[in-house]
């Protein structure tokens, strides 16, 4: 195993107790953070401030208008579908645009309306040819959230879409053992081009093909890169960094796995930024489970990392962090198998760069790679984790969540304080709590799986916590299939005050 390619030192450990991390990690959210209260449907919510583009939001404020830039669908094989979920929880319709985006196609605009206290579901396929689609949702005169579904015969996937256009997107995973299909798919949603650099990293070097540097995205369009093509075939690591010198973009990587340990589909936003910390709600050590952590760390710099693991027992009988060193410019994978005294069953995971005293800490992208066994078959769910800044005491899911199974939802709570997390549906009455889930107990320093009964119907759910929290919905893969699929619910927050 070459040097690239080590998994990280875990003999160095810091010096720091468990318990004493927590109490750190809540002195930083007490004093970075502004507890306001904010109006939403009529309820009253208490939220951090707003975080960077690193990751999508929910704003508060009906005031504005909102936009979702929603990250792509293939689009040329028939027996795979996708849709738009778009959610409106308020007490009045509104209408909304859906733009699809294609490759050398024309743009094919649809007129929406979505009644209040529901969704509607958009074909985004409808109307277009194209190897690979996006789509923009306008919602005007309201505030409403949209969330990119695909039903694929490897597993179904629900992705993100974000707020905004941003001018840098990150990937650490990327994978094309196997023959394993990895698509880039860059969308310029303006009517000028967006002119990009495209990098990427492997175990072993880092490339800047000249044909992807000064790269021209045609306007109102969509270009997706086949990470085989460029030169990374058969890659156990395939880590992306986009920067747009001109113009701003949407990226997304949906991901084909077909074999070398890895069976599946997904399709993800990529993270617009890079973060300190990056927070999992969901770790796993089970039977027939592998769990790793690919880090990518495009600076200039090392960066020394912190891997903490939460599980809500005493955290003196808790494994102390593990130290790992994330070289400049490089992918590290951490095992989190190589730690004998990481818990089993189900944990949190906090990453964190270490800065030196009286400097920044560096920024750094950190996705989870789960590979879940059964017999001969294997699940792969790959989830970038939250930023920091991103906890928040209210989620949203728009999409809703798979009913039936004990762990649809998962909820970090990194704090040394009990508190307790209601989850709520918005229906025909509105935001309704969901019988036995009104007062879940959240332990201090720990994590909680919350069930949802079979035979839900269909809506938007809200996540409300007594203290800030990260939740990770666990969704069915469909088709019968093994495992899960992993996607963040979204942090609600006040809009940023304009010009800040």
């Amino acid at each position: 195993m070459n040097e690239n390619q080590r998994l990280a030192s875990v003999q160095n450990r810091t010096h720091l107790s468990v318990r004493q991390l927590i109490v750190f990690v809540l002195s930083l959210l007490m004093v970075g953070a502004m507890v306001l209260t904010n109006q939403r449907d009529n309820s009253v919510v208490e939220s951090m401030v707003a975080p960077s583009p690193v990751m999508p939001f929910v704003s508060v404020d009906q005031r504005i208008s909102t936009s979702w830039f929603c990250p792509g669908v293939p689009g040329n094989d028939g027996t795979i579908s996708g849709s738009i979920i778009i959610s409106n929880p308020s007490d009045a319709d509104f209408n909304a645009t859906v733009t699809r985006l294609g490759v050398g196609v024309s743009p094919v605009v649809t007129a929406v309306t979505v009644a209040a206290r529901s969704q509607a579901t958009v074909n985004v396929k409808e109307g277009i040819e194209s190897p690979f689609i996006s789509t923009i949702v306008e919602i005007l005169g309201g505030v409403g959230t949209a969330e990119q579904f695909i039903n694929h015969p490897a597993g179904n996937s629900v992705a993100q879409c974000a707020n905004e256009p941003a001018t840098d997107w990150y990937f650490a995973d990327g994978f094309t053992g196997a023959d394993s299909l990895d698509h880039i798919v860059l969308t310029n949603p303006y009517s000028d081009s967006t002119v990009v650099d495209v990098s990427f990293v492997t175990t072993e070097s880092t490339r800047e093909p000249s044909r992807l540097h000064g790269f021209v995205i045609p306007p109102r369009s969509v270009v997706a890169l086949n990470m085989a093509d460029e030169g990374a075939r058969n890659e156990p690591v395939v880590a992306v960094e986009v920067h747009a010198s001109a113009g701003k973009l949407v990226v997304g990587r949906s991901q084909h796995y077909l074999g070398d340990g890895r069976l599946g589909y997904t399709m993800a936003l990529g993270a617009s930024g890079l973060s300190s910390e990056w927070w999992f709600a969901d770790g796993e050590k089970m039977d027939g489970s592998t769990e790793q952590l690919v880090i990518l760390n495009p600076t200039r710099n090392d960066a020394t990392l912190s891997v903490m693991f939460v599980n809500g027992v005493n955290p003196d009988t808790q494994s102390e962090p593990a130290s790992v060193v994330a070289p400049a410019g490089r992918v590290t994978l951490f095992d989190t198998s190589t730690l004998p005294n990481v818990p089993n069953g189900r944990y949190g995971i906090i990453v964190s760069t270490v800065g030196e005293p009286g400097v920044e800490a560096p920024g750094i992208v950190v996705e989870q790679v789960i590979n879940r066994r059964e017999g001969n078959t294997v699940g792969t769910s790959v989830v970038l984790g939250a930023p920091m800044g991103a906890m928040s005491t209210v989620w949203i899911a728009p999409s809703g969540v798979s009913s039936g199974i004990d762990d649809a939802m998962v909820v970090l709570n990194a704090t040394p304080v009990e508190g307790t997390v209601s989850i709520s549906q918005i229906g025909p009455a509105g935001e309704v709590a969901m019988a036995g889930l009104e007062s879940v107990l959240l332990p201090a320093s720990g994590l909680v799986s919350i069930p949802v009964p079979a035979g839900m119907s269909n809506g938007e759910i809200v996540i409300r916590a007594s203290l800030p929290v990260v939740v990770q919905r666990m969704l069915l893969r469909g088709h019968e299939l093994i495992g899960r699929s992993a996607v963040l619910a979204l942090p609600t927050f006040p809009s940023p005050e304009v010009g800040s």
